[in-house]
């Protein structure tokens, strides 16, 4: 799925869009064993990709990253932009009022945390994973505002750092696996009835 959506930066539409029909219909002719993965939302990685072995990492630890911000110009509209009118006026009022939610747009920390509630909620995510480029300071301060809203709507969520070089995933597939093994087995109202 990554490298389809992501070969959108290099490929002409029309190949694309070609691409992702091929994708799709190949998808539905493969039929693979159902798992017991946890439901995960991919948060902080807009700025820099990660290595593909880490993504491959979190899923082979037990989970399913259902959304994300991965690629975020890519999906950073959420509805198509009027084509009638200025077309500059009609840019500027949809990245004001048309973006999705992220650490470099202006939002009070509340409306930032509320967005990413809802997206969990949305996507019927058991956690969110932090994942964050270790030099990237709008996601990195970003997240200490998110975990609290988390911790307090009782959702599950787990944070490492990573670089571009990152060349050992053991570390983060044992992060991710302990995250995924602790929701399957307890539950996630289970995580915080210590409180």
């Amino acid at each position: 799925y990554y490298f389809c959506f992501r070969s959108a930066l290099v490929l002409p539409p029309g190949v694309h869009t070609q691409l992702v029909d091929d994708y799709m219909k190949a998808c539905e002719r493969r039929r693979l064993p159902e798992r017991d993965n946890i439901r995960v939302l991919l948060v902080g990685a807009f700025c820099e990709q990660p290595p593909i072995g880490l993504l491959r990492s979190i899923e082979q630890a037990g989970c399913y990253i259902v959304n994300h911000d991965l690629l975020l110009g890519l999906h950073w509209f959420v509805k198509d932009i009027p084509e009638n009118g200025d077309p500059f006026s009609a840019l500027s009022d949809a990245l004001f009022d048309n973006t999705r939610s992220a650490p470099f747009k202006f939002q009070s920390p509340a409306e930032r945390a509320e967005e990413l509630v809802a997206m969990i909620r949305q996507w019927r995510a058991d956690g969110v994973i932090f994942a964050a480029p270790s030099f990237c300071d709008p996601s990195l301060l970003e997240q200490p505002i998110l975990q609290e809203a988390l911790a307090k709507e009782k959702i599950p969520y787990t944070s490492f750092r990573y670089a571009e070089n990152t060349g050992q995933y053991r570390p983060i597939r044992e992060q991710a696996g302990t995250f995924s093994d602790s929701i399957r087995l307890w539950g996630k109202e289970a995580l915080y009835e210590q409180d």
